[in-house]
C-alpha cells in the first residue's frame, strides 16, 4: 500500500530512543495501556522499553499523535535493512502497537509513520480489532489472572483437572518423603542463581537444537539489561541449598512475565516444573503478584495452571517505496519457495532464520545456527522453549 503526505497531515510522529521518553510520554502511553486489559502486560510498558534500551542501542519508540493526543505507540528494534522487530526480541511474547480505541490508522500507516520499511511479528495484540485486514492467525497465550485467593484459584484448576492435580500432590509428597522438602524463594536474580539457571537452560537449548538464548549476543543483552534493572525478578524452588527449578523475567507492579525457565535434571522424576508452578501460584499474594504470564507455546502443562490468555496474531508488512522494496523482494522470494504454507520446509526455514537474526549480531553466527538447526531438528518450527517468544 502506498501512502501520501496528505493522509498523514493530521498526525504527528516522533521516533525516539527509550531514554528520551518524557514523563508525559510515559503517562500518555500508560493511559493507552490502561484502557484494555490485554495491554497490561509489562512487555508493552515504557519501563520495559527503557530497560531494553539500556542494553540495545537499536531500540526505538514511535509516538503518534492527533489533535486528541497520543493515538498509537510502537516500540521496536530498527534494523539496518529497515525492518522493525518487536522490542525485546527474541523475548517478545507480546508485540505490536498500543493504540487508542478510536485509532483510524492502519498498521501499514503506523509503520510508515515510524519510518520503517517493514514490520514482522508472530505475537501482535489487537484488542480493539483495528488491524483485521493486515493480520493472520489467532493463537492464545496462557496467563494466570488471580481474581480471588491463590487457594481458591488452585481449587478451581484442580476441579477442572482432578487427575493431574492428584498426581502433582503425589509427586510433591514423594519428594518430601525422600528428604527433599521444596521451598519457594523469590526476588532479585543474584549471580550464583543466574549461573545455575542459565547453565540448566543452556543444556536444554543445545540438546534440543534450539537457539541458546543465554549466550546469543542480542538475546543476552536483553537478559542482562533486565537482570541489572529493578524490574528483574526470579522465583525459584529449592531443597536446602540445591536449586530445583526457577523462572526469571520482567516484573512491573503486580504483573510478572518470566522468560527463562529451567529445572535441575537430578529432580526430573518428581516433575519439578509442575511442583514449581503450583508453589508459585500458592505464593502469588505473598509475592505481591496478581498476574503470572506463561506466554504462548505448546507446553502441555500450561493449561493446567492458567485461566486466561491473550489472542496473538502474525503480521509481515512492508512499506512501499525505497524503505520497503528490498524487504518486499525478500518476502516474495520466500513466498515463491512456499513459506506461506504453514509447516512447510520453507516456512520453518524462514522462521528459524528470522529467529537467528533476532538473536545473533554476526552473519557467521546466524549461518552456524542454521547449520545446527538442520542437523538437530531439520529446522524447528518452534524455536524457543521456556517462556520466551518464538521467531519474531
Amino acid at each position: 500500500m502506498s501512502h501520501t503526505a496528505s493522509e498523514f497531515a493530521s498526525f504527528e510522529a516522533r521516533v525516539v530512543a527509550p531514554h528520551a521518553l518524557t514523563p508525559s510520554d510515559e503517562a500518555a502511553w500508560n493511559a493507552l495501556r490502561a484502557a484494555h486489559p490485554d495491554y497490561d502486560t509489562p512487555l508493552l510498558s515504557p519501563a520495559f522499553a527503557k530497560t531494553v534500551g539500556a542494553g540495545r542501542t537499536d531500540a526505538r519508540v514511535a509516538l503518534l499523535s492527533d489533535t486528541a493526543g497520543l493515538v498509537a505507540v510502537l516500540a521496536f528494534h530498527q534494523r539496518p535493512d529497515g525492518l522493525g522487530r518487536p522490542l525485546g526480541a527474541p523475548f517478545c511474547d507480546y508485540a505490536g502497537p498500543v493504540v487508542r480505541r478510536d485509532c483510524a490508522l492502519s498498521l501499514s500507516q503506523i509503520i510508515a509513520l515510524a519510518g520503517l520499511g517493514g514490520y514482522r511479528t508472530q505475537a501482535m495484540l489487537d484488542p480493539w480489532n483495528r488491524f483485521e485486514g493486515e493480520r493472520t492467525g489467532g493463537t492464545s497465550s496462557r496467563l494466570v489472572r488471580l481474581e480471588n485467593s491463590p487457594a481458591d484459584y488452585l481449587e478451581a484448576r484442580r476441579a477442572e483437572y482432578p487427575k493431574r492435580f492428584k498426581n502433582f500432590r503425589r509427586l510433591e509428597s514423594l519428594m518430601r518423603r525422600e528428604g527433599h522438602a521444596p521451598v519457594l524463594k523469590w526476588g532479585h536474580l543474584d549471580a550464583a542463581l543466574r549461573d545455575q539457571l542459565y547453565a540448566y537452560k543452556s543444556v536444554q537449548y543445545r540438546a534440543s537444537g534450539l537457539v541458546d538464548l543465554t549466550t546469543a549476543a542480542r538475546a543476552r543483552a536483553v537478559l542482562d539489561s533486565v537482570e541489572q534493572s529493578p524490574a528483574g525478578f526470579q522465583a525459584s524452588l529449592w531443597t536446602g541449598d540445591t536449586l530445583v527449578s526457577a523462572d526469571f523475567g520482567f516484573r512491573e507492579g503486580a504483573a510478572f512475565h518470566p522468560w527463562i525457565a529451567a529445572y535441575n535434571p537430578d529432580f526430573a522424576a518428581y516433575s519439578p516444573g509442575n511442583i514449581f508452578q503450583k508453589q508459585v501460584i500458592e505464593n502469588l499474594a505473598a509475592m505481591g503478584l496478581s498476574s503470572y504470564d506463561l506466554a504462548e507455546g505448546h507446553d502441555h502443562y500450561k493449561k493446567y495452571f492458567t485461566n486466561s490468555g491473550r489472542t496473538l496474531y502474525s503480521v509481515d508488512i512492508t512499506a512501499s517505496g525505497a524503505r520497503g522494496w528490498w524487504l518486499t523482494a525478500q518476502r516474495k522470494a520466500w513466498d515463491a519457495a512456499g513459506a506461506r504454507r504453514e509447516g512447510s520446509p520453507a516456512s520453518r526455514l524462514k522462521r528459524r532464520s528470522d529467529h537467528g537474526a533476532a538473536c545473533y549480531a554476526r552473519t557467521h553466527e546466524k549461518l552456524a545456527d542454521l547449520v545446527t538447526a538442520l542437523h538437530k531438528r531439520g529446522v524447528s518450527a518452534t524455536p524457543v522453549s521456556g517462556h520466551a517468544a518464538d521467531a519474531d
